[in-house]
């Protein structure tokens, strides 16, 4: 079976009758181009589903490279700190950066579309819902669906939640419940689960508890824990956000932290040092994964074939180990998690 030919700037010319240099000017948006001259040549693109070749615009306009950065909401402080991250990054490598929070409303093609006509590659997560082929060099950022995007940036989070489990039961922990966040059990939850059945430890329905991921749903999540009247002396929260809302409650409920029942959170956000007691988590530095996704786009818009690599992230890249597997074929960059044990536990 043929694969159908990408259409080129030669096709729109053709199909448009003009000028291969009037397509340029046309889309581009340049001057000395008659309004109903720039229709037709839209028009013509539009037909036969000709993406203009981002970087090719950027020689024209005399610009840099511009990357579109995808988040879910920057209310969560992780996308804010991975933002932060990966605009320092961009501008070190002299490249433009465009946030597009993307929210979870049932409006995001509508909120990506604009986005797509004015980069040359996208990271983040594509949320669910949004379509899937944008059109330019894509690399996904801790997307559950790996067959999504040109390549992939990957966090371990199996390995995470290991770490923060084997630290509390090194401290003597036994009854460990668990804060998700989702309608179905997360990566982090079913890596929860296979560490107590291994290591021997208590498990049921009621150790874990599914909420919305915010500071309000860890405060309902320790609350509901509390009230099934199980045993407990250690909760590990799906992140942060939940772990401090979760701390807030068990104060609340006259529970001290981490005495009578031990926090543990997720991602290492920088809020963390700033509660009290300081929470401990499993963190993952937001600098090694905007480096290891910047350093995909590049070799993505020079053509150069990204290999995969696993970097342990110990407050910044600790070298690299051994090229981990692809995923689906898709060069992939892993970073592992690593424990910041703090007051909480």
């Amino acid at each position: 079976m043929t694969t159908p030919r990408t259409p080129t700037i030669l096709d729109v010319a053709r199909e448009a009758g003009v000028s291969r240099q009037t397509v340029t000017r046309a889309l581009n948006d340049m001057a000395d181009i008659a309004p109903a001259t720039r229709e037709r040549v839209v028009a013509a693109a539009q037909l036969l589903g000709y993406r203009p070749n981002r970087a090719a615009q950027s020689l024209v306009k005399g610009s840099g490279t511009t990357i579109g950065l995808l988040v879910e909401s920057l209310r969560n402080p992780y996308y804010a700190e991975l933002a932060s991250e990966l605009s320092r990054a961009a501008a070190a490598r002299g490249w433009g950066l465009i946030l597009c929070d993307v929210g979870y409303g049932t409006d995001r093609d509508a909120r990506l579309s604009p986005l797509l006509r004015r980069v040359d590659a996208l990271v983040g997560c594509l949320p669910a819902g949004a379509t899937a082929d944008v059109g330019v060099p894509f690399v996904s950022i801790d997307n559950p669906d790996e067959t999504v995007g040109d390549a992939t940036v990957w966090i371990d989070h199996e390995a995470g939640v290991r770490a923060a489990l084997a630290h509390l039961v090194a401290t003597g922990r036994r009854s460990i419940a668990m804060i998700d966040s989702g309608p179905e059990p997360s990566t982090r939850c079913l890596a929860y689960r296979a560490f107590l059945a291994e290591a021997g430890l208590p498990w049921s329905e009621q150790s874990e508890v599914r909420v919305e991921e915010s500071h309000d749903g860890g405060i309902a999540a320790a609350a509901q824990l509390l009230g099934r009247g199980i045993a407990l002396d250690a909760v590990l929260a799906f992140n942060d956000v939940l772990a401090i809302g979760a701390m807030k409650e068990m104060a609340r409920a006259g529970k001290r932290v981490p005495e009578d029942v031990a926090v543990v959170g997720m991602d290492g956000l920088d809020v963390g040092a700033l509660v009290t007691p300081e929470l401990t988590t499993a963190a993952t530095d937001r600098g090694v994964i905007a480096a290891a996704a910047l350093d995909l786009v590049d070799a993505l818009l020079t053509g150069d074939r990204p290999r995969a690599s696993r970097e342990r992230d110990t407050g910044g890249p600790h070298g690299a180990a051994a090229p981990g597997a692809e995923a689906g074929g898709r060069p992939r960059r892993t970073v592992e998690p690593y424990l910041v044990a703090r007051g909480s536990a």
